[in-house]
């Protein structure tokens, strides 16, 4: 991917933590949605946290038939991909950076597949993780150090990508926060607060538009970007347990799914055990369902996390609708099905 700044994609001041009062992020809103909405009655995949594992991500979509790899190449460029998944969606629940070795080839891979998809009638999805969005925020934190050592090393500035700039700027400048594919939608961290998509939509635009990406829409504790499940979550609870027992979490995350219109959330962002309240258990790195109404699908997968090899969550519309889990050697194993 060349490095070039052009205006097409956002008109930007800055993206920082501590940038001033005056500061604003211009972007075009229409063109870049806060929230993505796409209807299909084609396939779904999605990957969640690749955490800069590029080798994994290509073996990964390749054995579930996603990419299609030249033949006989060991190794292969962000841009040498196919696309071989036809009319499909596949999303990525963010985190594509820091902790693995291959950070940026795992954003260009992304840009360069959602290109591929586009010429066969498919969308590639890319959300912004807490990753993304603490990098554009403040390319010199600590918990962003692998991307920007990455980034140097291709001889870019972490401080020109984080304000945009070039195309890895523009592409993760302008990546939206959530998705809505048919009665599906997809975020990093999952907590939607009980919203709409319109007033997160409004949130999300006015947050992002007046405070950059350091604004609390994204790395507010408990936001979308950034809430946690477990022992990690609020007071020692997940994100949707905080209600109980007044409200347990199958009414909380069935109000939420109501709000925006939909029958299930899918996350990444948290690979950890969690126990449910009826007392289910979701074991690290496990790709795991909740009464069809949560999907954790953050395995993991880079070896910089150690947990698995990877994970492609399915969705087909055939038949009523279900959801399976593709594992890095192809291993197709069912999580749900709806029982109409």
């Amino acid at each position: 991917m060349q490095f070039r700044c052009t205006s097409l994609v956002l008109l930007l001041c800055i993206g920082a933590w501590n940038a001033p009062a005056d500061s604003v992020i211009a972007r075009d809103w229409a063109k870049y949605p806060a929230i993505v909405q796409i209807d299909t009655s084609d396939d779904i995949f999605a990957v969640g946290d690749v955490h800069g594992d590029y080798d994994r991500l290509v073996k990964l979509l390749t054995a579930a038939k996603i990419i299609e790899r030249p033949v006989g190449q060991e190794t292969i460029a962000p841009d040498a991909v196919k696309w071989t998944a036809g009319k499909a969606v596949l999303v990525f629940t963010g985190d594509l950076v820091d902790k693995g070795p291959h950070s940026l080839k795992v954003v260009q891979l992304a840009a360069s597949l959602r290109k591929g998809a586009a010429g066969s009638g498919g969308q590639v999805v890319t959300l912004m993780g807490n990753h993304e969005a603490e990098f554009l925020a403040d390319p010199t934190e600590k918990k962003v150090k692998d991307f920007a050592q990455d980034i140097r090393g291709a001889g870019l500035m972490p401080k020109d990508v984080a304000a945009c700039r070039g195309d890895v700027g523009q592409f993760l400048c302008s990546l939206p926060f959530g998705a809505r594919v048919d009665d599906w939608f997809f975020s990093h961290g999952g907590n939607t607060g009980g919203r709409t998509i319109s007033q997160l939509t409004a949130d999300l635009q006015n947050g992002v538009g007046k405070d950059g990406f350091g604004s609390s829409q994204l790395v507010d504790p408990n936001s979308m970007l950034e809430a946690r499940i477990g022992e990690e979550g609020p007071g020692g609870k997940a994100w949707f347990e905080v209600e109980s027992p007044r409200r347990s979490a199958e009414q909380l995350l069935s109000s939420y799914v109501a709000a925006l219109g939909v029958n299930h959330l899918v996350q990444g962002h948290q690979h950890q055990k969690i126990v449910f309240e009826d007392g289910q258990q979701r074991n690290t790195g496990q790709m795991f369902q909740w009464r069809g109404l949560l999907f954790l699908i953050d395995v993991g997968m880079s070896e910089g996390v150690g947990d698995s090899h990877g994970a492609v969550l399915h969705i087909r519309h055939k038949n009523g609708e279900e959801a399976s889990a593709i594992d890095a050697d192809g291993t197709e194993k069912s999580l749900w099905k709806s029982q109409r």
